[in-house]
C-alpha cells in the first residue's frame, strides 16, 4: 500500500492508499487542501481542529463519511462540495458557521442534524441563516431540523433535494429565499412559523408532493412562481396581513379548489393562479385594486368569480370557457367601454361568455 507524506499548509499529512490523516496540534485545514482527491475515502480528523477551509474536500468523489471533531467551529465555502459518496455526516454541538455550498452536490447526504448552537450556514459573517446552495442537491438527505437561531433560509439552500419529505423550520424564522425549496419532490406539507413575512421567488415551486401549507399571519408578500406546479394542493388560507401574490404564484396547482382571499389584499400577479384546473369559484375582496394579466385564465372548473369595484382589469383575467363575473354597476360600464376597444370576434374565440351583474 502506498504511503505518502504531504506538506499541507507548513504540516506533514500521512496519506496510506485511501485513507488521509492528519496530525495532532493542527487546528485549520487549510483551502483546498484535498481538492480533486479523487480516490480519498476517509479522513481522520485531530481533534485540535477548529476550522475548516473553503473547497478543502471539493470534488472527492469517493469519500464516504467524516467524523468531525468537537471542536470544530466552522466549515467553509465549498468544503465539502460534490462529494458525492459522502452519506453521513456528524455536525458537532459547538459547530457555529457552515459555508455556501458546503455540502452542494453531496446526492448520497441521507440526514442531517444542525446543531443548536449553529449561527451561520452560508454566510462568513455570524449571522442567523443558511446560505445560498448550502444543501442544494443533496438527493437523498430526507429530513433536516433546524436549530432555533436560524432566521432566514438563503437562495437554493435546499433546492433539488428531491428525498426531503419534512422539514421542521425554527419559530423565529422571517424570510425564505429564492428557489430554497424548488424541485423537493417528496416534501408533502410545510408548516410556516408566525414570524415569516415573505417567500421568495420560486421557493417551493415544483414540489409536487405538497399537499398542505400553513400560511402565517405576519405574511405579506408570495413572490412569483413561489408554488407554481405543486399539483398536490388542495387548498389555501391566505393570511389577513398578505397584500400582494405574485407572477405565477399558484400556477399549475391543478388540485387547488378552494381558495380564501383576505380583506387587505391589493394586487394579485399576471397568471398567480393560471391553469388551476380545480379551482371552481372565487370571491375577490373589497381592498382589491389590480389583477394581473390571465391570473384566473384557463382555470377550467371556474364558474363565478366576484369582483369588488375598486379592482382594475381586462377581461382576459378570466379568460375561460364557462365563467361568469358578478360585478358592480360601475365595473359593468368599465367592460362595457373595454369591449368597445377590441376585437369581439376574438373574445368569442376565446370562449369569453359574457358578464352579469
Amino acid at each position: 500500500m502506498v504511503r505518502v507524506r504531504l506538506d499541507v499548509g507548513g504540516w506533514h499529512v500521512v496519506v496510506t492508499g485511501e485513507h488521509a490523516v492528519l496530525p495532532e496540534g493542527m487546528t485549520h485545514l487549510p483551502d483546498r487542501a484535498f481538492r480533486m482527491r479523487t480516490t480519498l475515502v476517509s479522513v481522520a480528523f485531530p481533534h485540535s481542529l477548529v476550522s475548516i477551509g473553503s473547497c478543502a474536500f471539493h470534488s472527492c468523489s469517493a469519500l464516504a463519511s467524516v467524523a468531525l471533531p468537537a471542536g470544530l467551529t466552522s466549515v467553509g465555502d465549498g468544503a465539502f462540495y460534490h462529494c458525492s459518496a459522502l452519506a453521513s455526516v456528524n455536525l458537532p454541538a459547538g459547530l457555529t458557521s457552515i459555508g455556501q455550498q458546503a455540502f452542494d452536490g453531496c446526492s448520497a447526504l441521507a440526514s442531517i442534524n444542525l446543531s443548536a448552537g449553529l449561527t451561520s450556514i452560508g454566510s462568513s459573517a455570524s449571522v442567523t441563516s443558511i446560505g445560498d446552495r448550502a444543501f442544494s442537491g443533496c438527493s437523498t438527505l430526507a429530513n433536516v431540523a433546524l436549530p432555533a437561531s436560524v432566521t432566514s433560509i438563503g437562495d437554493s439552500a435546499f433546492s433539488r433535494c428531491s428525498a426531503l419529505a419534512s422539514i421542521s423550520l425554527p419559530a423565529g424564522l422571517t424570510s425564505i429565499g429564492k428557489h430554497a425549496f424548488w424541485g423537493c419532490f417528496a416534501l408533502s406539507s410545510v408548516d410556516l412559523p408566525v414570524g415569516l413575512t415573505s417567500i421568495g421567488n420560486y421557493a417551493f415551486c415544483g414540489c409536487t408532493s405538497l399537499r398542505s401549507i400553513t400560511l402565517p399571519a405576519g405574511l405579506r408578500s408570495i413572490g412569483q412562481e413561489a408554488f407554481k406546479g405543486c399539483s398536490a394542493l388542495a387548498r389555501v388560507a391566505f393570511p389577513a396581513g398578505l397584500r400582494s401574490i405574485g407572477f405565477c404564484a399558484f400556477a399549475d396547482c391543478s388540485a387547488l379548489a378552494r381558495v380564501t382571499f383576505p380583506a387587505g389584499l391589493t394586487s394579485i400577479g399576471q397568471q398567480a393562479f393560471y391553469r388551476c384546473t380545480s379551482l371552481a369559484s372565487i370571491s375577490l375582496p373589497g381592498g382589491l385594486t389590480s389583477i394581473g394579466w390571465h391570473a384566473f385564465s384557463s382555470c377550467s372548473a371556474l364558474a363565478h368569480v366576484t369582483v369588488p369595484t375598486t379592482a382594475k382589469f381586462d377581461a382576459s383575467a378570466f379568460f375561460t370557457d364557462t365563467v361568469v363575473l358578478r360585478l358592480p354597476p360601475a365595473k359593468m360600464r368599465t367592460l362595457k367601454r373595454w369591449y368597445e376597444a377590441v376585437d369581439l370576434a376574438r373574445l368569442e374565440r376565446l370562449g369569453w361568455r359574457g358578464a352579469q351583474a
